[in-house]
């Protein structure tokens, strides 16, 4: 019982170490893991390259393919360049295996484990981003390797137990069915902690110690290539068809790539792994190297295999997943924060960023189609009006949805940079839906106007496409600088306002005079003066998101 409770607690520290050094890592690359895969282009080997150098980066193929869903989802990569991207993943993943095994089995692991910890701990206390994070990578691989010391010295005592030695020896990879069945609980366990990296290790701890045989732990690991897909499959749920296929493309690869290995394994892939890794099987760290061996070498040829065959693939998931339709087109959603809270804070912060510009682009719409609508007031222009009204309840749902996300996203581990960044996007999605609201109000001003056949004079009218010209300007500006923090646009925003300000005064001065000349009435007036204070509005919401563009608005 001690032994096993040893093993569990050794794998949790394991799990535990890897999901610090991962998200570490990424917080580390930050936006640079974006822009890696951003730049993945059509040409399937730069796919390749980029999905290995990014999981070689952050230690864990999930982590990418879940970024990739996102992407995929919010369409800036398409089912092609995201196939490349996942072969790529693929390979990537065995780094770990690797780092296992050459120190793992290789060095005495609480030597280098405690001082790692101890080291990472304290560097995690200055006040440094950079060296924080890196003392967060130290942490975490201090604890991994400190839990692969646990569940090594309590597999090694499991040797001398015989009931453990029957029941490992009935699921030896020894015949067709038993290594199918090897195959099936190396998947389920790695489906059941969603970590290949713990079950490979897993594995190697119990190879190393002659608990199972060289053959039987690579149909284990085999499975665990499997069950890894998991992560992005359930990710993938309720995402797009297209990420959702993506989702498909990684698990359609594991699986053909372990039924041809399997073909294959003991009389061409196993010889082939003895003559590439020189050295015992059956020494304490030769099966280690000969695992890690297997591994990484599966997942090149098993690329190498399907790299020509991609649109394959590609094929096969859209068979899988199919587009039912056009059924829910008119059902609005979220386009970029399509799946749940990712570790790398970078990547759930650009998201939002670009939520929000979508969101602002959808505003800049509807002020366009407010002053079309007054620019033509003869004509019949119900369609644009209610199109109006749509978008504004896009704004209220985007304003709700990016919001919650945001918020939860502040309860994970970010920095204080970030942390400011987040307070800064919460106030900027605010400021947008009332420029919305504004932009409604004028809207409902010219419904006013029509119904009770009010007609602007020439001068009125022009004062009115005047002053829209020029809060026009100012959300165009707001909208091309809306993803960014600290661009200095306030010398434009300063001059733009204060124009706004000058108008509305004028106006409503010569508005007064047009009063007292018997030019125009009192309800006309009224709805005059209320259309200068909506567009006044406007420009103070402007302003005020400028100011957090800038970096001058400290929430």
């Amino acid at each position: 019982m001690i032994t096993i409770t040893t093993i569990l607690g050794g794998l949790s520290l394991f799990l535990y170490g890897m999901k610090i050094m991962s998200e570490s890592l990424q917080n580390t690359a930050g936006d640079g893991l974006k822009n890696i895969l951003w730049k993945a282009t059509n040409n399937r080997f730069k796919g390749v390259i980029t999905g290995f150098s990014i999981t070689a980066l952050i230690q864990s193929s999930s982590a990418t393919t879940v970024m990739l869903v996102s992407f995929v989802n919010a369409g800036l990569l398409n089912l092609i360049q995201a196939t490349g991207i996942v072969l790529g993943a693929n390979i990537g993943t065995t780094v770990t295996g690797w780092l296992v095994a050459l120190i793992g089995f290789k060095l005495k692991v609480k030597s280098l484990a405690l001082p790692a910890i101890a080291l990472g701990f304290f560097m995690r206390f200055l006040n440094k981003k950079n060296i924080n994070n890196w003392g967060e990578t130290l942490l975490g691989f201090g604890i991994l390797f400190l839990g692969l010391s646990l569940i090594t010295g309590a597999v090694k005592d499991l040797k001398d137990s015989e009931t453990i030695i029957n029941f490992m020896a009935a699921y030896q990879a020894d015949g067709i069915l038993s290594t199918l069945l090897v195959v099936g609980i190396g998947a389920s366990v790695t489906m059941l902690i969603q970590s290949s990296s713990a079950t490979m290790a897993m594995t190697m701890a119990l190879a190393v110690n002659g608990l199972v045989d060289f053959q039987t732990s690579c149909a284990l690991i085999l499975g665990e290539n499997i069950g890894t897909t998991i992560t992005a499959n359930i990710a993938a749920i309720g995402s797009s068809v297209v990420a959702r296929r993506t989702a498909k493309v990684h698990l359609l690869f594991n699986i053909f790539g372990v039924i041809w290995v399997l073909l294959i394994l003991k009389p061409i892939f196993l010889p082939l792994i003895d003559f590439l890794i020189p050295g015992e099987v059956s020494s304490y760290s030769g099966v280690a190297d000969h695992m890690a061996a297997f591994h990484t070498t599966f997942n090149i040829a098993n690329t190498l295999f399907f790299l020509p065959f991609i649109e394959i693939l590609a094929k096969l998931a859209e068979k899988l997943v199919p587009d039912k339709g056009k059924k829910d087109e008119n059902v609005f959603q979220l386009k970029y924060i399509s799946t749940p809270i990712l570790a790398t804070p970078a990547i759930n912060i650009n998201q939002a960023r670009l939520e929000i510009k979508r969101m602002m682009e959808i505003t800049l719409e509807m002020f366009n189609l407010v002053i079309e609508v007054f620019k033509n007031p003869k004509e019949k222009l119900g369609e644009t009006v209610e199109i109006v009204h749509i978008k504004e309840n896009h704004t209220d749902i985007l304003e709700k949805e990016i919001t919650n996300f945001l918020v939860k996203v502040l309860q994970h581990n970010i920095t204080e940079d970030q942390s400011q960044e987040i307070s800064i996007m919460l106030h900027r999605v605010n400021e947008i839906e009332r420029i919305a609201d504004h932009c409604e109000s004028i809207l409902k001003l010219l419904r006013r106007k029509y119904d009770n056949k009010i007609i602007f004079s020439d001068r009125a009218r022009g004062q009115i496409i005047e002053i829209s010209d020029k809060v026009s300007e100012f959300l165009h500006l707001i909208s091309e600088n809306i993803t960014k923090t600290g661009t200095n646009i306030i010398p434009q925003a300063d001059q733009i306002e204060n124009r706004i300000n000058e108008l509305r005064k004028k106006m409503r001065k010569n508005h007064i005079e047009r009063l007292n000349e018997s030019i125009c009435d009192v309800p006309t007036g009224l709805i005059f003066i209320d259309m200068l204070t909506s567009f006044e509005k406007i420009g103070d919401h402007s302003y005020n998101i400028a100011e957090g563009i800038a970096g001058l608005r400290i929430f």
